[in-house]
């Protein structure tokens, strides 16, 4: 156990997606996983099906109480030893114009991923390096294509993630003085349930008497593709776990396919890219 308590980390949202595969790679590579999860109904049959290596965490990353209640059952678990890598991973995504999403869930998204990767940060700074110098551990935030491009219907969930690279650009200068490095992984194109829970084919219904009704049926079939044709999320599961084992990392890292179209769409100038996708998604006069 000594051993398990040298390599250990904690990932938020693991109930299934991103999450879940970054459970099941880290658990291969003989560390103790702590994984959040909001529904303390998943905790035993998360148990049973990951072994003595993985302890459940019952935390909404929005509650700050929780949070810090789950702090002292890691520190507790980890007898003095330090949390090597902490991954800020739970996100939602609901998807809809501006004009029609309600403000509620617009601050859903920021709760969940802007504020829920402040309230781990900040609370499990201690167990990262802050106060035992020996060996400063390494916060990994999921950020994706949505934090460098704003696409149309996507604002919640765009915003979220742009103020989530804004968050991690701060931080990873603040913890130099600690040795704690901040990495975000910008995920594009793999295949999980977040765009299923997402439902996007649901939404649509409720859009059809607006003037989006036709651009949002585009948007949603470009959305389906994206889900359909994505990779498998264990590649990507095995590159973050590199990641996290590199001395020297990078400060970002982009992952996934679609990279001529993205790089394009980032480089271009923006009044260009706004008639492109205009035109594509049908929402240009």
């Amino acid at each position: 156990m000594e051993n398990k308590l040298n390599k250990s980390i904690l990932v938020t949202g693991c109930s299934s997606g991103i999450g879940a595969a970054l459970v099941s790679e880290f658990l291969k590579q003989d560390f103790l996983v702590f994984g959040s999860i909001r529904d303390k109904k998943m905790e035993r049959p998360l148990k049973k099906k990951y072994g003595d290596n993985f302890i459940p965490l019952v935390f909404d990353v929005t509650n700050y109480k929780q949070i810090s209640k789950a702090y002292k059952k890691v520190k507790l678990t980890l007898k003095g030893a330090n949390l090597g890598i902490l991954i800020n991973n739970a996100g939602i995504a609901k998807l809809g114009p501006v004009e029609h999403i309600s403000s509620e869930e617009f601050d859903l998204h920021l709760k969940t991923m802007v504020l829920g990767a402040f309230n781990c940060v900040q609370i499990f700074l201690p167990l990262l390096g802050t106060k035992n110098k020996c060996s400063p551990g390494k916060v990994i935030n999921i950020s994706s294509g949505g934090g460098s491009i704003g696409s149309p219907f996507m604002a919640s969930y765009c915003s979220s993630k742009h103020a989530l690279e804004g968050f991690s650009e701060s931080l990873r200068r603040e913890l130099l003085i600690h040795g704690i490095k901040v990495i975000i992984v910008a995920p594009r194109a793999f295949k999980t349930a977040i765009w299923d829970k997402s439902n996007v084919d649901g939404r649509a219904v409720g859009y059809k008497k607006t003037v989006y009704n036709q651009a949002f049926d585009k948007f949603t079939n470009y959305i389906n593709e994206l889900s359909e044709q994505g990779r498998d999320v264990q590649v990507l599961a095995r590159k973050i776990y590199k990641i996290s084992s590199l001395k020297k990392p990078r400060v970002k890292y982009s992952m996934g396919p679609s990279g001529l179209q993205f790089y394009l769409t980032r480089t271009l100038p923006k009044k260009l890219v706004d008639k492109m996708l205009g035109k594509y998604f049908l929402l240009m006069k």
